[in-house]
């Protein structure tokens, strides 16, 4: 078991108040709770929401197993009296010399600065407080965001969240062994959630199978780090190599076509193909900015065109490959219309779409 720092060493509240609380879920199942009437979805989700809200300004709460790690920050399951959640944690320096070794490890195979991970990770917290609503999201939910300090100096954050019980798409294993129906469902759940992101003016920016979680048949799309406004010019490329479009590599304006090229590379890989070649040390090459510049301005031909488990569903292949053409004017260009143009493939194919809209 992993406990908290500010926890172990007994620190003042006042050293361990959050950074951030995200919004209370609004509307009328949010008012019927505060009236009195029985629990709804909205209302059950508004007292978890106020119970970790506390448990973050508080800082009593245990991390106990790790259950994952990303490129950045270790996920921990967490828990605070009957509740249970996940909490992502970063620590700098000293947050690691006060750390178990298993932590210390653990976080040691990160290789991102300390500064970098703060600014995602707040970013995440923005992002996430403005998708949340009432109601089963199709994103994670977030609930606080928490500077951890002992002795009055910071150690880390953590950032307390919905605790999804499934897996994620980057199981290669997994992914092959459900039925091409399934990942074709999986899809289609996955482009409404970034249309959810669309609608409310945010690109993801960092899709990717393992940004992909699936439990109890249903996606959430986690990880808004690198997430940021439709329409915003970049400084740096931001997002996975392997999945990048043209544009972030060139650091053009970025809009919608962006996500459905990644999200065309993520499902050309779910369906049996590979990422695209980039490598880190390749996207710091001039000559690499300029072929890709060629790319977007020129190039409509799909990116991605190998998925050997589409091939009984070969208009859904189309669709997929059509969203990684790099010239965006030739591109799939909103979650909308792929919405749309994939209801009308699955439809062809015989396929039943569960979440179908109606």
């Amino acid at each position: 078991m992993v406990q908290p720092e500010s926890a172990a060493t007994g620190a003042s509240p006042e050293d361990q108040g959050p950074v951030g609380l995200a919004p209370e879920p609004q509307g009328i199942a949010a008012s019927h709770a505060r009236a009195g009437h029985g629990p709804t979805v909205s209302s059950a989700g508004a007292l978890v929401h106020k119970e970790l809200s506390r448990v973050a300004r508080e800082g009593k709460y245990t991390l106990l197993d790790m259950v994952a790690r990303g490129a950045e920050s270790v996920l921990y399951r967490a828990s605070a009296g009957h509740a249970t959640f996940c909490a992502k944690a970063i620590r700098n320096f000293l947050g690691l010399a006060f750390s178990t070794s298993g932590a210390r490890a653990e976080d040691g195979k990160l290789s991102a600065s300390y500064h970098n991970k703060v600014r995602h990770i707040r970013n995440e917290f923005a992002i996430g407080s403005a998708l949340a609503e009432p109601g089963d999201l199709p994103v994670v939910r977030l609930y606080a965001l928490r500077k951890v300090r002992r002795f009055g100096f910071e150690m880390g954050y953590d950032l307390l969240m919905e605790l999804i019980e499934g897996t994620d798409m980057g199981n290669r294993q997994l992914a092959r062994e459900l039925s091409p129906v399934t990942r074709v469902d999986i899809l289609y759940q996955t482009v409404r959630a970034l249309h959810f992101m669309h609608h409310r003016g945010y690109i993801h920016l960092d899709m990717k199978p393992s940004n992909i979680m699936v439990s109890n048949q249903r996606v959430k799309l986690i990880d808004f780090g690198v997430s940021v406004t439709l329409g915003h010019r970049p400084h740096a490329v931001t997002g996975t190599a392997g999945f990048l479009s043209p544009e972030q590599i060139v650091r053009a304006p970025l809009n919608e076509a962006t996500d459905l090229f990644a999200l065309g590379v993520t499902f050309g890989v779910i369906f049996g193909g590979r990422p695209l070649r980039q490598s880190p040390a390749e996207l710091k090459s001039k000559q690499f900015r300029s072929e890709a510049q060629y790319h977007l301005d020129n190039v409509d031909q799909p990116a991605a065109l190998e998925m050997p488990d589409l091939a009984q569903f070969p208009q859904i292949a189309q669709l997929i490959s059509q969203c990684t053409i790099p010239r965006r004017d030739k591109r799939l260009g909103t979650s909308a219309a792929l919405l749309t143009r994939l209801e009308h493939a699955a439809t062809e194919h015989g396929i039943r779409l569960p979440t179908a809209r109606p």
